[in-house]
């Protein structure tokens, strides 16, 4: 057993991991006589008319312990019928929710793929999960430049396990805070264990959406989407594992929750997405960030425009300034100071700036909630 992993590589289970994984695998441990060694704990599983026995190290600094710990993966592989690789790897991550992302085309049937590709996938990975955690702080339509700090953190936190064999298959390791009270009724998931449900929702509710949009023409099926986790940079980040859109990739995202935490009676498991989605999500992706209000946006340009009925103490103000490489008019209602501030800068032709949440309907762009006024001169 020793020749299939290396002493060093054994010695990364953990014994308190190990338990938790016969425990919630169905295993039972054995009482101990009070006069028995307490560096061990035995454990016992009976499978049809098979008993099995495991006798688990309670500490990694014994002599033998990589020994004991081999012979522990060979009775758990073949009692559940599994390869030594598979319950090694179950081993090392019981207290981790696994997300196998799964992208089948002939070019990767070997398990490689170009170091170019590898970089993209590995980006857009990276991206979807972000984009789910950032959603599980807030669902919005597009994340832009500032995320949540919360997000950032706990997407750097994330792993990446080693790809396997069946077309391309990337691991994401997403290590969760046990529940030390499984029959309680929590009010609130941990952060770490959102981010995981979110992914999950959001992308049933992104085949959903693809799907309803692709038949009837309808991008609200995306705009109600937003609640359940789906975003613009959710959409980016699935269409860029697509690669172009002549693309015949069919993408396959698989869920494993950690045993340590209940995660409800009919977890999602798996979610895939045929090529026929790519044009769709990505389109609803543009849509999504174009029309989506912009917050804190700050406008910098020359007012064009002024309009104020009679006796009114708010007016309308225009504001022509470079939006993406190009010149938009940009409007908003103004009073009292901030209204005769504008008035002075179109007099003068000053640089008039304000910040607020821009709109945009159309090719009408607006800025709702204007604060920050100021005039600045250029001579």
């Amino acid at each position: 057993m020793l020749d299939t992993f290396s002493k060093a590589a054994i010695r990364t289970v953990r014994p308190l991991d190990v338990a938790q994984y016969l425990r919630f695998s169905g295993w039972e441990e054995t009482p101990r006589p009070a006069s028995s060694d307490s560096q061990w704990r035995a454990w016992q599983r009976t499978i049809g008319d098979d008993e099995f026995e495991a006798i688990v190290p309670r500490a990694t600094d014994r002599a033998d312990y990589a020994l004991r710990v081999a012979e522990l993966i060979e009775t758990i592989a073949v009692s559940e019928g599994r390869e030594r690789e598979q319950v090694f790897f179950d081993l090392l991550h019981v207290g981790s929710d696994v997300i196998r992302v799964r992208i089948s085309d002939p070019d990767f049937e070997d398990g490689s793929l170009p170091i170019e590709e590898h970089a993209i996938v590995a980006q857009r990975t990276s991206d979807i999960v972000l984009a789910a955690a950032c959603a599980a702080v807030s669902p919005k339509p597009v994340w832009r430049s500032r995320r949540p700090a919360e997000a950032v953190e706990q997407v750097r936190g994330i792993r990446i396990g080693q790809s396997e064999i069946g077309s391309y298959i990337v691991k994401v390791i997403n290590r969760i805070t046990p529940s030390l009270e499984p029959d309680s009724q929590e009010t609130e998931e941990p952060f770490d264990r959102r981010v995981t449900t979110t992914l999950a929702s959001a992308l049933v509710a992104l085949d959903n959406a693809s799907e309803r949009a692709a038949v009837y023409s309808e991008m609200d099926a995306f705009n109600r989407a937003v609640q359940s986790g789906v975003s613009a940079n959710l959409c980016d980040a699935v269409s860029g594992l697509w690669g172009g859109d002549d693309s015949q990739r069919q993408l396959e995202f698989m869920f494993s929750w950690s045993p340590t935490r209940p995660v409800g009676a009919t977890p999602i498991r798996r979610v895939g997405f045929g090529s026929d989605r790519a044009r769709v999500i990505r389109e609803a992706g543009r849509l999504l960030r174009e029309r989506a209000p912009e917050e804190d946006f700050q406008v910098g340009g020359y007012v064009v425009k002024l309009d104020r009925a009679p006796d009114n103490e708010s007016g309308s103000v225009v504001v022509a300034c470079d939006i993406d490489g190009a010149t938009r008019r940009i409007s908003m209602v103004l009073s009292g100071n901030n209204y005769r501030a504008a008035i002075d800068a179109h007099r003068d032709t000053n640089l008039f700036r304000a910040t607020g949440l821009l709109s945009k309907a159309g090719r009408t762009y607006s800025l709702e909630l204007p604060h920050s006024i100021t005039v600045e001169s250029e001579q």
